[in-house]
């Protein structure tokens, strides 16, 4: 008996991936469009500094191999409370050495809708 059609797995695989993509891209979009931006004013409780790297890796262009580096650049921090909930924010270099803990700040900011997460946009004095 020859077989009736390709088989169901072919049709059904794509589908989910599909719906999978479709559920994480649709729960980010979700989680994070038109946030409202809230600001308050807190207090430094440390700083953190990253040096910056380079971070390395090749590409295979026309059978051979090319180096490409991409440059990390140094991260200022800033770290502080908001809402009784402890995170930091991306500063100038500027700012980074004009502050120490218990410096008052003012830090506009999201809260996500799904995860609940707090997202830093701005830290000034």
């Amino acid at each position: 008996m020859p077989p009736q059609g390709p088989n169901p797995f072919v049709y059904i695989f794509p589908a989910v991936l599909l719906l999978g993509a479709a559920l994480y891209f649709g729960y980010g979009a979700l989680d994070r469009a038109a946030l409202a931006t809230k600001t308050v004013a807190t207090v430094v409780t440390g700083k953190q500094f990253s040096k910056g790297s380079t971070t390395y890796h090749t590409t295979i262009v026309g059978n051979q191999s090319l180096v490409q580096g991409d440059r990390n650049p140094d991260a200022y921090v800033v770290l502080f409370a908001v809402d009784g909930e402890a995170t930091g924010g991306a500063v100038t270099p500027e700012l980074y050495e004009s502050l120490q803990a218990g410096d008052s700040v003012h830090v506009r900011y999201r809260r996500t809708r799904l995860s609940n997460r707090i997202v830093v946009t701005e830290v000034s004095r």
